[in-house]
């Protein structure tokens, strides 16, 4: 999935301070890996131990880190989370083509919540037929995670507007990542996207930790969100593996 933070990229110092805050780490240098940044409080240590557990497969993989791994991404998410609709998309080996198709429906209420902050960020309400719903929800909270994603290729250009959202027991969206409706070159070298791992308790019980996996282009990558004094914040990023 390609989309942004929902303030626009995060910048690799931004990152970088996010992510080392209580630790004793020394100003960020310009050969530090935006998506990799220092793990060195004990906090970041166990996410990034479970992270490893639970979704790394051979290490080290690819050309580097060291200290990385091929990601093992599950078909489902853990017990506790109720995969409510998913858009399952493969690569037809004979054309090498994208086939996408819709499993389940989300509810009313979900998709407007969807298509609203769709609409906010560029997509025209014509092209709402064909955006993809993924929806979880996480059945012990009433939290619901939902992904909404809309692309298209015309020749060698792609059209896409991509956003992952939360839902808390109230009905108040918040935005996780979103990226505004845009044309691009049909590789999408440039674009960054996110897509839905799990969410699971590492740190956090209610609601969960989300869990999310980032591809730019050869370079792919874990990320944690976490509930923190009633908001959502960047905990983790790293592992994984680029070409």
């Amino acid at each position: 999935m390609i989309c942004h933070s929902t303030s626009g990229i995060i910048s690799t110092g931004a990152l970088l301070t996010l992510l080392t805050v209580g630790s004793t780490a020394p100003a960020p240098s310009a050969n530090v890996d935006p998506h990799r940044p220092p793990c060195r409080t004990e906090a970041c240590k166990k996410i990034e131990a479970f992270l490893r557990a639970n979704y790394c497969g051979e290490s080290p993989y690819g050309n580097g880190p060291d200290n990385g791994c091929d990601l093992r991404v599950q078909a489902k998410p853990s017990a506790g989370v109720q995969v409510i609709a998913s858009f399952l998309c493969d690569e037809n080996e004979q054309t090498g083509a994208s086939e996408c198709r819709q499993a389940g429906q989300p509810s009313a209420a979900v998709r407007s919540a969807v298509l609203g902050a769709m609409h906010r960020i560029g997509l025209r309400p014509g092209n709402d037929a064909s955006v993809g719903y993924t929806v979880w929800n996480v059945t012990a909270s009433g939290w619901i995670i939902a992904e909404g994603d809309y692309s298209k290729v015309s020749g060698q250009d792609l059209f896409i507007c991509e956003l992952i959202l939360t839902i808390d027991p109230r009905g108040r969206a918040t935005p996780l990542r979103e990226l505004p409706f845009e044309k691009t070159d049909v590789d999408g070298k440039s674009l960054t996207t996110w897509d839905l791992v799990d969410a699971v308790p590492i740190e956090n019980q209610n609601p969960p930790d989300i869990i999310l996996r980032g591809d730019w282009y050869e370079n792919h990558w874990l990320e944690v969100e976490g509930f923190r004094n009633d908001s959502w914040r960047l905990i983790f990023s790293g592992l994984g593996y680029y070409l």
